[in-house]
């Protein structure tokens, strides 16, 4: 009774409702297998070098990354052909995989991915993202060439310009702010125990500070030195400033000083005599000087302060006058007023006493001119070297 041929079971389905339904969504999903089998395509993923081959619905090879159970993939990583790229059965895709990373800038923490292989390369991408405009010159905690680990601690910190000068060299650079003792540490700057630093060593580094290093040093020579000898004058008996006659010739001594120089940056600054000693003594030199102050001539004598060595020559002007606005006559002389004061008594040799009150343009220095009552006379005269005596 309850075997049915297939015209029964036929209208046994189109008169009930539930098989109705179930023979509905039998054939949706019939039809929505086979056209899923028919839009499936398969790509072949190389991840950092290992082939994976990824079967996928999707359009695009990013959502075809995106949505694969066989990878782990992220915003960050690297893929060629662009994520943008249309899907293509076979399509070969290389991925570069991102790794985790703290970039620190400044205490400012982000905790990213990347797939640059070098810090360098890192950072640039990295502070275009986030907009930390990162500079070559700023300071980092591992060399900018050395490749991206996972979870790898980079930290920046901004550089700030200074001025350095040290051992002859001056140069504009850019550090992080530390102190100036670190600052030299960091540029293998090594004081000495004299060297003077501009800056105090725990002051915190400015920008554009200006960085100035001495070198200070100490050197022990030994100089050797002429002792001048001495002039010892004898009382003679010849006119007072006539010139002096030697009577033994001195010579120099030597020394030797011990001294101390005090350079910085090469240039000596002071110098310290530690000590010193004669090597060989001066031998003073022994002169005789005039003391006569009184001559006699002529059963006279008279007293001068001094006496000079001059040359004399002669004049004959009837009628003129003389400097001092006397008449012209016998027993009146040019002088030299910066040597022989006009009105002062002279007694020349060969000539007598006289004043000197007169003065000319060629009786310079050590020179006097003599008036003659005559022509003949002074032409007689000519020109002497004579002994003049000052009262």
């Amino acid at each position: 009774m309850f075997q049915k041929n297939p015209t029964q079971v036929l209208t046994l389905v189109r008169t009930s409702r539930i098989a109705q339904i179930v023979v509905t969504v039998f054939t949706i999903c019939l039809i929505a297998i086979v056209t899923v089998l028919y839009n499936v395509k398969t790509i072949n993923a190389n991840i950092d070098g290992e082939q994976v081959r990824i079967s996928t619905i999707f359009g695009t090879v990013g959502q075809a990354l995106e949505h694969s159970s066989k990878i782990e993939f992220y915003p960050e990583d690297i893929v060629s052909p662009s994520r943008d790229t249309k899907v293509t059965d076979e399509l070969t895709v290389d991925v570069t995989s991102s790794v985790p990373v703290q970039l620190s800038v400044d205490g400012q923490i982000f905790n990213t991915r990347t797939a640059k292989e070098s810090v360098g390369e890192a950072l640039s991408e990295l502070s275009a993202r986030y907009a930390l405009d990162i500079k070559e010159v700023d300071e980092v905690n591992a060399d900018r060439s050395e490749s991206v680990t996972n979870d790898m601690d980079i930290k920046v910190s901004r550089a700030i310009p200074i001025q350095v000068s040290a051992d002859g060299k001056k140069y504009d650079t850019y550090l992080a702010p530390r102190t100036v003792a670190d600052t030299l540490k960091k540029l293998g700057i090594t004081l000495g125990t004299k060297d003077k630093v501009s800056l105090a060593l725990d002051h915190m580094l400015e920008p554009n500070d200006k960085l100035n290093v001495v070198r200070v040093s100490n050197h022990i020579e030994t100089v050797k030195s002429e002792i001048p000898f001495q002039t010892v004058a004898q009382p003679a008996d010849y006119p007072v400033g006539l010139p002096d006659r030697l009577v033994s010739r001195g010579s120099n001594g030597l020394q030797e000083q011990t001294i101390r120089l005090t350079l910085e940056d090469g240039k000596e600054v002071d110098r310290e005599i530690l000590g010193q000693r004669v090597v060989k003594p001066p031998t003073n030199q022994i002169v005789s000087r005039g003391a006569q102050t009184t001559i006699s001539r002529g059963g006279s004598t008279f007293s001068f302060k001094r006496a000079y060595v001059m040359k004399a020559s002669a004049y004959c002007m009837p009628g003129g006058k003389t400097a001092t606005g006397s008449s012209v006559s016998k027993g009146i002389i040019a002088v030299d007023p910066r040597v022989i004061p006009l009105g002062k008594s002279v007694y020349v040799e060969g000539y007598g006493s006289a004043r000197a009150l007169d003065t000319g343009g060629s009786i310079k220095g050590d020179r006097i001119d003599l008036y003659m009552d005559s022509k003949q006379e002074a032409l007689s005269w000519g020109v002497r070297t004579v002994t003049v005596y000052v009262q």
